[in-house]
């Protein structure tokens, strides 16, 4: 009775495995994996994308203090300003590339499971 039930419904509601709930997401993000790998995959790319966004922006904070500096004309408070400034962006930038580290070891690590 319960396998006669099972089947009446399979008919009446298709099954949709996670394999193709995943399926056409795959193109769409330029995934090469399927389930937990997928997402892994996903996790990241966004990981790799936020890191750039930061390095980016430390480089511009660089760049825009070091262009306060040159113009501050003999301004102290602005040159300090501008030095703080430089010290942060490396600060930042350094710790973009430590978390850009961990990430990768991460992958690998995770990668080497089979997931």
């Amino acid at each position: 009775m319960y396998t006669l039930f099972h089947y009446l419904l399979s008919l009446l509601v298709p099954v949709a495995s996670a394999q193709s709930a995943w399926q056409e997401y795959y193109s769409i993000f330029g995934g090469s994996g399927s389930g937990q790998g997928f997402i892994v995959d996903l996790a990241i790319r966004a990981a790799n994308f936020f890191l750039m966004l930061v390095s980016g922006g430390a480089i511009l904070a660089i760049m825009w203090s070091g262009l306060r500096m040159t113009t501050s004309a003999g301004n102290e408070e602005v040159k300090e300003s501008a030095k703080k400034t430089i010290q942060f962006a490396l600060l930042g930038a350094v710790l973009a590339i430590m978390a850009q580290a961990i990430i990768n070891f991460t992958a690998a690590f995770v990668s080497s499971l089979n997931v």
